[in-house]
């Protein structure tokens, strides 16, 4: 956000973001069938500033459609995996 705050060239005093993440398993290591699961995220912002409210929640929202974080979080972005052994390729799961 103050990436953003910056190139708005918007005065903000402080802001503090605070991020919880609800997680769990689920499942067995041993038996092969353990999951994860992410259950969501709870985001808290706290700002200082003299700037409007209209103003500060439309910086909020510019920087969250800016947040790589966020983005690939809650889109379909692609994975690629690739792992070795010893140095040698090793087959994917």
């Amino acid at each position: 956000m103050t990436q953003v705050a910056s190139k708005k060239k918007l005065n903000i005093q402080k802001e503090i973001v605070k991020v919880t993440a609800h997680f769990r398993e689920q499942g067995s290591v041993l038996r092969g069938d353990a999951e994860a699961f992410c259950d969501g995220f709870e985001i808290e912002i706290q700002v200082e500033s003299g700037e409007s409210p209209e103003t500060i929640r439309d910086l909020i929202c510019l920087a969250r459609q800016m947040c790589f974080t966020e983005v690939a979080l809650s889109g379909q972005t692609p994975i690629t995996l690739s792992a070795s052994l010893n140095g040698a390729p090793l087959d994917q799961p």
